[in-house]
């Protein structure tokens, strides 16, 4: 599903623009001279939920290139990003059990990594293939954002699988560049001026168990991600973006703070919003822990009393009170 884009909407996660920030940092550049002019904070660049709109990433790219002066960039950044700089996402990814299941996870959440790029993989002879495509023009930095994107996939696929990068190759739509020779080497192998911009590797590749495929981690992953994509599809409505982030974590829901932090806003302001619609957010707190009590007491075999310390209450006297005032039931009844 294709939005309209902003580039003004928060929509980058902050491990992109800090993994370029930290490559300036170890060429001799400072942050304050990386970030001149953007109007960022360098205290955003620590918070992991942080996100910058398109437009500060795309002036924080232009400002690398203009001061180290090197057109490769975007070799660079491909090289160096980690899969877990993808978040859950990453996570998954590398919890699948074969590299096609990997790629149509990560076909199916991209949009939660960039809203500017989109892949889909496709069968050519004895080649699988992943193209990328431009969801809306960047301009000057498109070839920075096709390098970077195609490179950081081949080192995914060579860290998930074990395979090395010069297993495949890339195509690239656009001519060689003059700064392409002097980097090859560390590089699989690429070939320009081709029909569209993909990465290559043998069919056979697709049914290779990964090197940490593990199911359960896995379906935990997909799950995020399907929360965090609902989040950016009800971005506008902060109720449905709380009862989204409320889920139980080893016992603990997150607090106020936690997630209007999430929400970049104050606590006051995430308050004032929730009025507006009505609600508190002790209400959806309750909604949330009525939702996985209920959840709980049908699909575990779990007591009344360990539901009740995971879902956060010391004394299951307090959850037993509680639950009977949301459905009317003690929670053996309802079990019953």
């Amino acid at each position: 599903m294709k939005h309209d884009f902003d580039p003004n909407k928060a929509v980058i996660p902050i491990a992109y623009p800090r993994l370029l920030l930290d490559l300036m940092v170890e060429r001799g550049f400072s942050r304050q001279q990386v970030l001149h002019g953007s109007q960022l904070d360098e205290l955003v660049f620590d918070k992991p939920e942080q996100r910058l709109t398109p437009a500060q990433f795309l002036f924080l790219i232009l400002n690398c290139f203009y001061l180290s002066k090197d057109p490769a960039l975007g070799y660079e950044m491909g090289l160096r990003t980690p899969v877990t700089s993808h978040g859950f996402l990453g996570y998954g990814v590398m919890s699948c059990a074969n590299l096609e299941e990997a790629i149509k996870l990560a076909e199916r959440f991209v949009r939660l990594r960039t809203v500017l790029m989109s892949f889909k993989l496709s069968i050519e002879g004895d080649f699988a293939i992943v193209e990328a495509s431009a969801n809306y023009p960047v301009g000057l930095l498109r070839q920075f954002v096709f390098e970077s994107l195609l490179l950081s996939l081949a080192r995914a696929g060579s860290f998930i699988t074990g395979n090395g990068m010069n297993s495949g190759e890339i195509h690239f739509d656009f001519p060689e560049p003059s700064y392409y020779q002097a980097h090859k080497d560390k590089l699989p192998p690429i070939f320009f001026n081709k029909a569209s911009n993909q990465l290559r590797f043998p069919k056979a590749f697709l049914k290779q168990p990964l090197i940490m495929a593990d199911p359960v981690a896995a379906k935990l992953a997909a799950e995020q991600c399907e929360r965090e994509l609902a989040l950016m599809d009800i971005s506008d409505d902060i109720p449905s973006q709380v009862r989204a982030m409320l889920n139980h974590q080893q016992g603990e829901y997150p607090q106020l703070e936690q997630v209007a932090e999430r929400l970049f806003m104050s606590s006051r302001t995430l308050k004032r919003r929730l009025q507006q619609a009505g609600l508190g957010f002790q209400q959806l707190l309750d909604e949330a822990r009525k939702r996985d009590a209920i959840k709980l007491l049908q699909n575990t075999s779990l007591t009344v009393e360990q539901i009740a310390l995971r879902l956060g209450y010391t004394d299951p006297a307090n959850f037993t009170r509680a639950f009977k005032k949301w459905t009317g039931d003690t929670p053996s009844k309802y079990r019953s």
